[in-house]
């Protein structure tokens, strides 16, 4: 439980600070590492719901629904979604794929909207980091252990994400790290792949208006890259294969520009939940859009579990990244 940790940590001369605090209404914990501001938020599906450089935030948050929590009351729940089937609370989280096993379309409440143990804190001369354990899902038997590390050595951090099949019976499922950031933002994804970039691109006709997103003005590519434009309104949604797993965001916002870069192990001849070991979603309404990463899809059987890690950085030029 939250009160079971309770110290304080930090390092004058590295500027490396791990602590409790509010944030946007929630109890929160922070690790700060010079320029770099990482917010973790338990309470909501153990989100990490701000990334903030030299002050600048990248991470979208959902103003509407700031400080809240569910009580699990139907009316108050009706209230957090608004007009979709789920609360969009901003900020990184874990998924179950494949989306179609979404109970009444939505995923699931206890892993996506419910209070996550703080499991442990560390701080130490290589690295600081908080490690976040769900309860088990009530609709699906699964369990999720987040363990989110800053480095000490260069500043990135690394998201490791453990999937536990704590039910009675067998599940196909895949883990999905989905992070929502500030519009607008441009994602490069470097492609390996000798053809025309369009047959590294499966399009989600279903999702948004455009129908096949490649040939609109929204992606481009060459032979060894997918650029996707992440700048209007419009829904789409899109997902890239032939790719090792790295992306790179570049942010133009009011307050200045940053590039934040991701990795992520792929596995050739894997199969993935949606087809593809990446995504690109744009926003409607809200201005955010995601970059998603998944990890293989298995038959997790009763007690089995699978991880995938994804490591991120941020800096304000894309040649200070380690």
């Amino acid at each position: 439980m939250l009160s079971r940790i309770s110290h304080f940590a930090g390092s004058a001369d590295t500027h490396r600070t791990l602590e409790w605090t509010e944030y946007r209404g929630w109890t929160a914990l922070s690790m700060r590492q010079g320029p770099l501001e990482l917010t973790v938020v338990p309470a909501i599906g153990g989100r990490l719901m701000s990334i903030r450089h030299e002050g600048v935030e990248l991470a979208y948050v959902n103003d509407a629904l700031a400080g809240r929590v569910p009580d699990w009351s139907g009316a108050q729940w009706r209230t957090l979604c608004g007009e979709w089937d789920f609360p969009l609370w901003g900020g990184g989280k874990t998924w179950v794929a494949p989306e179609a096993d979404w109970p009444d379309g939505a995923p699931q409440r206890d892993l996506d909207s419910g209070p996550y143990e703080v499991a442990s804190t560390w701080f130490d001369s290589r690295s600081m980091g908080i490690e976040l354990l769900s309860v088990v899902c009530r609709q699906s038997g699964l369990q999720i252990r987040r363990r989110i590390v800053l480095s000490a050595r260069d500043g990135a951090w690394t998201t490791s994400h453990e999937l536990c099949n704590r039910g009675a019976s067998e599940r196909p499922c895949a883990i999905w790290d989905v992070l929502m950031l500030r519009r607008p933002g441009k994602v490069d994804v470097a492609i390996e792949s000798d053809d025309d970039w369009r047959v590294s691109v499966i399009p989600f006709p279903a999702k948004g208006p455009l129908g096949d997103v490649r040939e609109s003005a929204f992606v481009t590519g060459s032979n060894g890259l997918v650029t996707t434009q992440c700048v209007e309104a419009v829904e789409f949604k899109l997902g890239v294969k032939n790719s090792p797993g790295v992306i790179h965001v570049e942010f133009d916002l009011p307050e200045g520009k940053r590039t934040l870069r991701r990795r992520f192990p792929v596995t050739p001849g894997a199969r993935y939940a949606h087809g593809t070991p990446l995504e690109v979603f744009n926003a409607p309404e809200l201005p955010y859009f995601e970059i998603e990463s998944h990890g293989p899809l298995v038959v997790l059987q009763p007690g089995d579990s699978i991880t995938l890690s994804v490591e991120e950085a941020v800096a304000s030029d894309a040649a200070q990244l380690p």
